[in-house]
């Protein structure tokens, strides 16, 4: 009889499918190695989805060797992602096409740029040891540029920059690159050398001490694929990754305490990331990586309690609770629970510029009460409610929840309203309803966040919903928006100044 092989629908049925069939075929599995079984498994999902598209297009994607290894999830371009090997080649690769002409010089550089590419690091047969002696190596990328054997940029020496400098001379003796291509590649060059500079002048005792300090800048940067993966931001996933890790570090007898304190920390910094998550442009991306280290620096200086407090109103929102998620999935997965990041605040100050002395789940709380008002408006327009509860809400339904409640004070803004405690001022700048017109506009700014917020999570266009596969007849412009699902917006937006009410907050103009 032949057995029939499952097939996932989501990158998240793919993920659990290759972890339970990784966890038949081996007992002795490294955390680690779930990981890199985690994000291949993603990948090689997305890729599939991805490839009639690509095909329909005809067009090769520019793209180095390593990147595309990556794309498709091959298990051991992720053993280069989770040691860092490649992280030149990542940083730079959009510059490096961008300054060249002819692609395939652009290529050859990066290839150059590469350490790892022909050859695997072989995660499977590495020790536990020789695991964290292998990312120390290579992770912050400074350890492995120290193969050069001299800071003078002209001498010849081992490693990514001095290959990189070569690539561009033999690009120059071809004559293949106009000048201003050449003189881009060596500004190119100056720039990592000056990027590796900074990193060997943290005087970190440690990779890992440096990584503390540099793990943020590269979050602010967002170019390499370790960080701006797109699975930190599908909740799903990240659940399914952090459960399992988990439940291994239980295996591994690593104590109670300690597994659930990793757990718990987890899901701290996911809830407070995907609260935060914003999908405005980020002004930090064009910033040289020194430059970023300097402002974190200079940040952790002003808030000494950063690690529970966050960076302030200087840095985006969502900077510490990501850093973190990734330091306690990524560094723990090798180091162990118990190199898990302090946790955060239960209830980030995510309404109010000036504070919040209230509950301490607040925003879960508002969410809960929106789900039972949109519950209603659903039954009165004689539509079948889906979910029960809002505890019987799937999780990334949950976070959409969550989110609309996250980006409430932000819609106030725009037309001259904000959030404080109910009582901190005077009555007459309370706002208890807005007009039709301010109605209007918060219910197009709502509409407009939500199909954002869903197309991230990776929601497309449907004549019917259907939450499986991701599909809702909602996700379309305001215009095209059915009556009766333009008025569930009006009616959300209505029910603000009541919303906050209930927990002690006050719309003030």
């Amino acid at each position: 009889m032949t057995k029939v092989r499952q097939r996932a629908s989501l990158p998240v049925d793919a993920v659990k499918l290759a972890l339970e069939r990784e966890h038949q075929k081996r007992e002795d599995i490294k955390p680690i190695e779930l990981l890199k079984v985690a994000l291949s498994a993603y990948l090689a999902f997305t890729f599939n989805e991805d490839e009639a598209n690509a095909k329909a297009t005809a067009k090769t994607p520019l793209e180095s060797t390593d990147s595309a290894a990556l794309r498709r999830g091959t298990q051991a371009a992720v053993d280069r992602l989770l040691f860092n090997a490649n992280y030149w080649r990542a940083a730079y690769e959009s510059r490096v096409f961008e300054a060249c002409e002819r692609p395939e010089n652009a290529r050859q550089c990066l290839q150059a740029l590469s350490v790892w590419t022909a050859h695997t690091l072989k995660l499977n047969t590495l020790s536990p040891d020789e695991a964290v002696a292998t990312f120390e190596r290579f992770c912050p990328p400074f350890a492995l540029n120290r193969r050069r054997g001299s800071r003078d940029r002209d001498r010849a020496g081992k490693g990514p920059l001095p290959d990189f400098k070569r690539a561009i001379g033999q690009i120059a003796a071809s004559g293949s690159e106009p000048e201003a291509s050449l003189e881009a590649l060596r500004a190119l060059l100056g720039t990592m050398e000056d990027e590796a500079v900074a990193y060997e002048a943290l005087g970190a005792d440690s990779s890992l001490t440096a990584l503390f300090d540099i793990l943020p800048a590269w979050c602010l940067q967002n170019r390499i694929e370790l960080v701006s993966g797109a699975w930190w931001d599908d909740c799903a996933v990240m659940n399914a990754i952090i459960d399992t890790l988990h439940a291994r570090f239980v295996e591994l007898d690593f104590g109670g305490a300690v597994c659930d304190y990793f757990l718990e920390s987890c899901y701290e910094a996911l809830d407070a990331y995907h609260r935060d998550l914003s999908s405005e442009p980020c002004p930090w991306s064009e910033f040289s990586v020194p430059e970023l280290i300097a402002v974190i620096r200079e940040e952790r200086e002003r808030q000494p309690s950063f690690e529970t407090d966050g960076y302030g109103s200087n840095l985006p929102a969502w900077l510490i609770s990501k850093e973190q998620l990734i330091w306690n999935i990524w560094v723990c997965a090798l180091y162990g629970p118990a190199s898990a990041r302090p946790l955060l605040v239960d209830s980030p100050d995510l309404l109010a510029s000036q504070g919040y002395a209230g509950k301490t789940d607040v925003i879960t709380e508002l969410a809960q009460t929106s789900f039972l008002r949109y519950t209603t408006d659903r039954i009165a327009s004689q539509t079948d409610q889906e979910y029960a509860s809002f505890a019987s809400l799937p999780p990334d339904l949950r976070d959409s929840s969550i989110a609309y409640i996250s980006s409430i004070h932000s819609k106030l803004e725009t037309l001259g309203y904000e959030v404080l405690p109910a009582g901190s001022c005077y009555p007459e700048r309370c706002v208890t309803a807005f007009t039709a017109s301010e109605v209007e506009c918060l219910a197009i700014l709502e509409h407009r966040r939500w199909l954002r917020e869903r197309q991230r999570a990776g929601w497309r266009y449907g004549t019917a919903k259907d939450v499986e596969r991701r599909r809702s007849p909602y996700m379309v412009p305001w215009e095209e928006l059915p009556d009766r699902a333009k008025e569930w917006n009006r009616s959300a937006v209505r029910s603000i100044p009541s919303l906050l009410a209930s927990v002690n907050l006050a719309v003030v103009k």
